[in-house]
């Protein structure tokens, strides 16, 4: 009865054990990827909502640098295409950058012609890197 006691508790042991240690487990230099898809798909609603300035704030300050909030603005309204939906796939990331794609439903007004417009699907990919801690877009 008391080898059978033991066996048990050693058995519960090893198994709370592997379960702690499994929870440690990352591949080290390797970002969290639910950060990184959480400020990706942040930046993609701001768009859909059309607070493209909120939008602007995730881009990358190198880019932010050159180009001024209502520059970025003018030029993403005045596309033809208008996004209308943006779904997170995968990413695929090292310490610092994180390549990430989306699948985006569009509409293309105009497109083509004796169409008046045109509803699609595509994948994009994004680079994002890592600066000061916050995840930024690279256009």
């Amino acid at each position: 009865m008391k080898r059978s006691m033991n066996k048990k508790t050693s058995f519960l042991t090893t198994a709370c054990l592997l379960l702690l240690l499994s929870g440690c487990a990352s591949v080290p230099g390797e970002p969290e990827t639910s950060a990184i898809e959480q400020r990706a798909t942040e930046r993609w609603s701001k768009l859909l909502s059309g607070d493209v300035a909120g939008a602007y704030e995730y881009l990358s300050p190198g880019f932010r640098s050159g180009v001024s909030s209502i520059q970025y603005q003018r030029a993403i309204l005045l596309k033809r295409v208008r996004w209308t939906g943006a779904k997170y796939k995968r990413s695929e990331c090292t310490e610092n950058t994180c390549n990430v794609t989306f699948k985006l439903s569009y509409n293309v007004a105009g497109g083509l012609p004796g169409v008046k417009s045109f509803d699609g699907e595509k994948d994009i990919l994004e680079t994002w890197i890592l600066t000061d801690g916050v995840w930024y877009l690279v256009p």
